[in-house]
């Protein structure tokens, strides 16, 4: 394995043999021409005539700022102050020159900068590698002191009628139209903004709450309503701000000296994702065993896990795979604002002896007796294990101290101490030291693989410290340029171990935390750890959202995680799983998902659970079989136009209807599975009916009795438990679909009771 070296802060000067360009118009090759106005300093890229990148006249495309942004931080929590010093007021063109490589340098000068003047080059391309696209690098001149001009920013016109989707995984709003968003990976909080709930998490742990853009996967690229895409390299890792405010145009601030990426102009919103995953990759493929079931969540043990299963096979649902996260053991954690302990789990990748003694042997008799794969939990993380009251074989946290292996504090001159609530204390691994991923290959080789599992939650990756102390295996590493960049790293380091693991590519490894390419390195992301409620920024309806601006940013293969991971609490007390939530989150994931998975919570006890009693393993059952009867019609989708063309399994609906107001604001209320399936969950309690608008001018089939609806029109439609609001879009019927069908038609009389 190759980890990415990040020096965006000593920026490479451009050198080319440059001719001084006597015209205004330059051509870039493949039908594009680069228009500039020396006097306004005005930009413009056309292909064959149409214009697919503009700045404004009279407003500087590109300009610098000095000083430091504040980054305050604590257990994976964020907050990011924008510093913004002797902002540059002025900017002049002083020469413009093209080469023979379908190039174009300019060069000119920020005037206004504090007391000085600061020259910059901007550089666009036509790659040779793609050539429907422009490539543009801007980078201020390297000779100043790297203290003086700390950022970039680059403004480009918009119009009030383009909306902005992906940015990875945003999860409060439909368009990003009117936000600025910030880039950088982080816990996403709990609540981040739903109250009392995040007031709550923020008197427990620093900014514990999050706020309306933190996210686990913060990814520099968008695509608009006008199928324009822009993006970052994935070298370009720094902390970035993507300004939408202005109707009427884009400002993108870059926490460096230098910066480059993409622009382009796709025919459609789908090829605007078939032209970035051009360029990050694609997905892998997911093996055809998800399709056949569930994804059982259990914690408790070996016997525990024996009972449930028997007891799902009673209740005809379809098992896939279990999930087992605590296989490496439990301890409780106290959190302040609640009488009860969350239960966490030791990160030290070894099998418990308490709760699974016969681990080897145990995922083996699963896949014998019931054809049930099994599943685990990985880290980045290792924990001191010396106060595990059962014991362990390996405190992989003292071998890692020894070695080197974490991420080092200079100031201590020891490991970087990340704290993850009372009583958890843990270093991060070194992913740019050679000896720490040999060393973390072999024990996930030997201890995690060497049992016949199916793969694991690939958890964590938005961890690593920024602080100036912090240190790494190679010294010339700058910490805020790679926090950015360790999920991906991260990923990649899995994919390089899965070469000599022989079960790998039949395997699943689920991700939460992404940055710009991580996708070619992951088979399956979920939408994170969304609050037990029915929330629009953390509970269930996020987890839509999020899995629709994923989807735009070439994540193709997501999942929700049924029921929900944080308990919360309101005026009441603690906010519990109710059956009704579990079941509804069922009904999303079987409709929505690429994975049926779910999770007990972090206070399993709480909390209503698949095997809670017979009529919640029955509507679970019943949800297992719905997604189940889909896979045929989902597994089409991902071999063909996932795979080939990056195109996500969940699409929200502006990306058939770009031009449609209603259909742009459209966030969870309802989304499209493929091309064929328009769906509207319920995500309230209590609701029976769902109101659905129909964007378009096709017709929209109801499943569940026939009742066709037209395009334009907004209708209540009826959504008794286990009847979600799913629609055959238009006609023929894709027989894909006839298992699902067949479903329909078999379950249609069935009546689910909570």
């Amino acid at each position: 394995m190759r980890y990415l070296r990040l020096w965006p802060w000593a920026c490479p000067i451009f050198f080319s043999p440059l001719t001084l360009a006597s015209q205004s118009t330059l051509s870039l090759g493949h039908g594009f021409q680069l228009r500039v106005d020396d006097a306004t300093a005005h930009l413009s890229i056309t292909q064959n005539s149409r214009t697919i990148w503009d700045t404004i006249p009279g407003q500087d495309f590109l300009s610098a700022s000095g000083g430091d942004d504040i980054v305050t931080a604590a257990n994976g929590n964020f907050k990011i102050q924008e510093v913004n010093e002797d902002r540059c007021t002025g900017l002049q063109i002083t020469d413009v020159r093209s080469s023979r490589n379908n190039t174009a340098v300019i060069h000119g000068l920020f005037a206004g900068c504090g007391n000085a003047t600061v020259p910059f080059i901007f550089t666009i391309t036509v790659p040779s590698e793609y050539p429907d696209r422009i490539a543009f690098d801007a980078q201020v001149d390297d000779g100043l002191p790297s203290t003086f001009v700390t950022k970039l920013f680059l403004t480009y016109r918009s119009t009030p009628s383009e909306d902005f989707y992906g940015l990875g995984g945003q999860a409060s709003f439909a368009s990003l139209k009117n936000q600025s968003v910030p880039i950088f990976s982080r816990e996403q909080g709990v609540g981040r903004g739903d109250q009392p709930i995040t007031q709550l998490e923020n008197e427990d742990s620093y900014f514990a709450g999050g706020d309306k853009f933190t996210t686990y996967s913060a990814i520099p690229q968008y695509i608009s309503s006008h199928a324009r895409v822009f993006h970052l390299t994935e070298e370009s890792t720094a902390y970035a701000t993507f300004d939408f405010t202005d109707p009427h145009a884009v400002t993108v601030r870059y926490s460096a000296r230098c910066v480059s990426g993409f622009l382009m102009q796709a025919g459609s919103m789908l090829d605007a994702i078939t032209m970035v995953t051009d360029y990050t990759g694609r997905m892998p493929e997911l093996p055809q065993w998800v399709d056949r079931g569930a994804v059982v969540g259990i914690q408790g043990g070996e016997a525990k896990v024996n009972r449930v299963v028997e007891r799902g096979l009673e209740q005809s649902c379809p098992i896939s795979a279990v999930w087992l996260q605590d296989w490496s053991g439990t301890h409780e954690q106290s959190v302040s604002y609640m009488t009860l302990n969350v239960s966490r789990l030791w990160w030290n990748w070894e099998n418990d002896q308490g709760l699974y003694p016969s681990w080897n042997d145990f995922v083996q008799s699963m896949r014998d007796r019931h054809g049930i794969r099994t599943l685990s939990y990985i880290n980045p993380f290792l924990a001191n294990v010396s106060t595990k009251s059962d014991g362990y074989r390996r405190n992989l946290y003292v071998e890692a101290t020894e070695g080197k292996y974490m991420i080092q504090n200079a100031t201590t001159n020891g490991t970087s101490v990340i704290s993850s609530g009372p009583g958890l204390d843990a270093g991060i691994l070194d992913l740019t030291n050679p000896a720490a991923r040999s060393w973390f290959r072999d024990i996930l080789r030997d201890q995690v693989w060497n049992a016949n599992i199916s793969g694991f939650m690939t958890d964590f990756g938005e961890y690593n410290p920024v602080s100036s102390d912090t240190q790494f295996a190679d010294k010339e590493i700058n910490p805020f340029f790679y926090h950015n960049a360790y999920p991906r790293e991260w990923a990649a380091l899995h994919r390089w171990i899965g070469k000599s693991v022989s079960q790998f590519n039949d395997s699943i490894l689920w991700h939460r935390s992404s940055s710009m390419s991580a996708n070619r390195y992951q088979n399956l992301y979920w939408a994170g750890d969304q609050a037990i409620n029915w929330g629009v920024n953390d509970g269930i309806k996020s987890s839509v959202t999020v899995m629709g601006h994923m989807g735009l940013s070439g994540y193709a293969h997501g999942h929700t995680e049924i029921g929900g991971y944080t308990t919360t609490w309101d005026s009441h007390g603690v906010v519990n799983r109710s059956a009704e939530l579990l079941g509804r989150w069922g009904e999303l994931a079987a409709v929505s998902s690429s994975v049926f998975r779910t999770h007990e919570g972090n206070v399993p006890q709480l909390n209503a659970q698949p095997y809670t009693n017979t009529s919640t393993y029955a509507y679970f059952a019943y949800n297992a079989r719905m997604f189940a009867s889909l896979g045929r019609y989902r597994r089409t989708i991902l071999e063909t136009e996932s795979k080939n063309l990056g195109w996500p399994l969940l699409r929200i609906p502006v990306i058939y209807h770009p031009n449609d107001d209603r259909a742009k604001a459209i966030s969870y209320q309802s989304f499209y599975l493929g091309s064929d399936l328009y769906v509207a969950p319920v995500l309230d309690a209590g609701h029976l009916n769902v109101d659905v608008y129909f964007p378009g001018h096709k017709t929209y089939t109801h499943v569940w009795s026939g009742r066709k609806y037209t395009g334009g029109q907004t209708a209540q439609v009826p959504a008794p438990y286990g009847k979600p609001a799913v629609f055959i879009v238009g006609s023929p019927v894709n027989h894909d679909l006839d298992d699902f069908l067949e479903f329909v038609r078999a379950e249609n009389g069935t009546v689910i009771r909570l």
